[in-house]
């Protein structure tokens, strides 16, 4: 090197290196010991709590079912008694619950140490469609439910034609979807009153009441007023022979002769 005698060369080296030395951490050592250590105590703390008796599942609890029993949830979820409560996977068990129409969503949770909780939210019937061999259940959104044999104490849709549905499937209909429109804004104080919900080919919505009073409340507008004023209507003509209540407009009642 132009300028430098050899031996000084030599001591500018070991300056350099020596500077390249500085640079090195002095505990990398220590560091990738502790980080050794570390994952050997993670490794074998799993290992204990994958083997340990103490987190298998012993109880597996379900909320918010009426129609469908705890153990046949419990069956379509797949878990079972004494499996590891870490192997249960959570996501699979919601995926194999959702197949059944009666259940609109589900949720589950790992309760530390061996429990599973199973929170399921049910769709509930709102109406029936007359069908071949009886009735469909049908929730507000038009997903059928389950065959009915008989009418109950729902409301059954008539003007809708369909093809006869199958559990799970929603139906894609107009009418229906007006009849829905209309049930969605009813109060339940009607709505346990009525006994069918008839939507003509103009879409026309005439309602029938277990007495069998006809009220006609034309488009499917202004659903709430209409609502108010046919319960007070029902209240003040109760125990007479009414023909039909219209509401299209402003309300009548036609008497029965």
């Amino acid at each position: 090197m132009p300028g430098i005698r050899g031996h000084q060369f030599c001591r500018f080296q070991d300056k350099i290196l020596g500077v390249v030395r500085l640079g090195i951490p002095r505990h990398t050592g220590k560091y990738l010991a502790e980080r050794i250590l570390f994952a050997f105590v993670v490794l074998l703390a799993a290992f204990i709590l994958l083997g340990s008796p103490l987190f298998e599942v012993r109880q597996i609890e379900v909320t918010g079912n009426s129609s469908l029993p705890d153990k046949k949830i419990v069956e379509l979820s797949g878990i079972t008694a004494g499996t590891n409560i870490f192997k249960v996977n959570l996501k699979e068990s919601e995926v194999r619950i959702r197949t059944v129409p009666l259940i609109k969503d589900v949720h589950l949770a790992r309760e530390f140490p061996s429990r599973i909780v199973i929170a399921v939210e049910e769709r509930q019937a709102v109406a029936l469609l007359p069908v071949k061999d009886g009735f469909m259940q049908v929730d507000r959104e038009g997903v059928c439910l389950q065959e009915s044999g008989v009418a109950g104490s729902l409301p059954v849709v008539t003007g809708a034609v369909v093809p006869t549905p199958v559990p799970g499937q929603v139906i894609r209909d107009a009418k229906l979807g007006t009849a829905l429109q209309v049930i969605n804004q009813l109060p339940g104080s009607l709505l346990k009153k009525l006994s069918e919900i008839h939507v003509n080919g103009q879409g026309q919505v005439v309602l029938y009441t277990l007495d069998g009073v006809e009220c006609r409340l034309g488009a499917p507008v202004d659903i709430n007023r209409k609502a108010s004023v046919l319960l007070q209507v029902l209240e003040q003509i109760r125990g007479q022979k009414i023909a039909y209540v219209d509401l299209t407009g402003v309300p009548v009642v036609k008497y029965a002769r």
